[in-house]
């Protein structure tokens, strides 16, 4: 069978930059406080690249995680949201670094999330795995607040306070960073990427922006969960 042309190729190709710029536009105009995260997801994959393996937990992070980390190979990406649980990043992500150990293995995760099962980054110092776990903080469970506002009027529970994931990192025999400005977040991931073992970085992000996801992204989120709309 003769290859259909391919003529069309470049300019669907321009069409598909075209609608990714537009798309980023708002993530790249964020003036702070705080780092934007999308901005944040958009640097970890252009550190990390398309031949990584990731792994996505928390609400609003994985799904700017899914919108703006670059597409990877077959069993290459592993989120939580077709699997409807959360916590379970950075467990996941020792045992892809343990399944693949030749490939880069980064964790994408907000600061609720990461709370579940930190204590498995001390795993991956025990058996000296060099995987990465950024984590996107804001202090807050920021998922839980617009329907709770919806549903209550107010918001209640969902203040964590500021946590220093790097710091913790660092008791757990990690390599560490903290990064506030956007400038220096992708010497952080460079840093982290030639470690000799597990590296946390830790990001203050925008509970403002965090918010502010985008509605393709929210509506595919609702529909994992509450089945096709419309």
């Amino acid at each position: 069978m003769r290859r259909k042309d391919r003529g069309d190729l470049a300019r669907y190709r321009e069409l598909d930059a075209a609608w990714w710029s537009g798309q980023f536009r708002e993530a790249e105009a964020w003036k702070g406080p705080g780092i934007h995260p999308g901005h944040a997801a958009r640097v970890v994959g252009e550190v990390f690249g398309r031949d990584a393996v990731y792994v996505t937990d928390g609400g609003m992070t994985s799904l700017w995680a899914a919108w703006y980390l670059p597409p990877s190979a077959p069993r290459s990406y592993h989120g939580i949201m077709e699997l409807g649980m959360l916590g379970t990043g950075i467990p996941s992500a020792v045992g892809a670094k343990l399944a693949a150990p030749d490939r880069e293995v980064v964790c994408v995760t907000g600061d609720g999330a990461a709370g579940f099962h930190f204590m498995e980054m001390q795993s991956a110092a025990r058996e000296g795995l060099r995987l990465t776990t950024v984590v996107c903080a804001e202090g807050s469970w920021t998922m839980e607040e617009p329907n709770e506002r919806m549903v209550y009027g107010r918001t209640f529970g969902t203040e964590m306070g500021e946590v220093r994931w790097d710091i913790v990192a660092q008791g757990l025999g990690c390599a560490h960073a903290y990064v506030d400005k956007l400038e220096d977040l992708g010497p952080a991931l460079e840093a982290a990427k030639r470690a000799d073992g597990p590296s946390v970085v830790c990001i203050r992000t925008s509970r403002e922006a965090n918010l502010a996801t985008p509605p393709d992204a929210l509506l595919r989120f609702v529909e994992v969960y509450a089945g096709p709309l419309g």
